[in-house]
């Protein structure tokens, strides 16, 4: 072995040790900082761990109380849907709002509440709820913004409801509905009667969908009548 390979091994050595006794130093000199620091990173951890857990079983939970409902709303038993069952076999679907409204299964629950409010014609609780949904589910999404439009239809207000159903069928080319959507933007523009705006979403709904079947309904709003 060459004198500058042992002075070099030589060299790190000592460094190393220089660092040891220093770090034992900085130690020994600061024990109570260095133990809270290491108390507080353990407790970060322990509740990082802990919400995740809850989080995991707030999932679950939501899931299966959405699950319990599901059959109630789609027989159309809005009422029931939302307050559940005289049984207690379904807590219904603003108890999983109000409990698990943060989870993917909440805001599914979010969704089916604003329709239930809607179809009871209780328009004041479907828009805070349509309103209310984040999830991420796109074409639910699209069907928020598609409830405020219909919300915005019952008061007579044409201009935000062309609005929210423009936007609703914007929010993903995924979403299979679009073109009712965008229909539904035509009528309520043809009811503003926003000129520009109807033409462009006519214009939209023939290029972007030629097979759609709400091609044969534009006959109303595609003849420049506003009267």
């Amino acid at each position: 072995m060459s004198k500058h390979v042992k002075s070099s091994k030589h060299g790190t050595e000592e460094k190393m040790m220089l660092w040891y006794y220093k770090g034992t130093e900085y130690f020994e000199k600061n024990k109570n900082r260095v133990y809270t620091i290491l108390t507080v990173l353990v407790i970060i951890i322990a509740v990082i761990f802990i919400y995740f857990r809850n989080q995991s079983q707030k999932s679950e939970t939501a899931a299966l109380e959405l699950a319990k409902v599901k059959q109630i709303y789609s027989a159309d038993m809005f009422q029931m849907a939302i307050n559940g069952d005289s049984l207690g076999m379904s807590k219904g679907l603003l108890y999983i709002v109000n409990e698990f409204g943060s989870t993917e299964s909440g805001e599914t629950a979010k969704l089916m509440l604003a329709n239930s409010y809607y179809n009871l014609r209780d328009f004041e609780n479907a828009n805070k709820y349509y309103k209310d949904y984040s999830g991420k589910n796109e074409m639910f999404k699209a069907a928020a913004l598609a409830g405020l439009g219909a919300v915005c239809e019952t008061k007579g207000d044409w201009v935000n409801a062309a609005k929210y159903y423009d936007k609703a069928s914007k929010v993903s080319k995924n979403v299979t509905n679009n073109d009712e959507y965008l229909f539904y933007a035509i009528r309520s523009y043809f009811n503003a009667k926003d000129n520009d705006n109807l033409k462009k979403s006519i214009k939209a709904l023939k290029t972007d969908f030629p097979k759609s079947k709400f091609i044969n309904m534009l006959v109303r709003y595609d003849n420049g009548d506003q009267s």
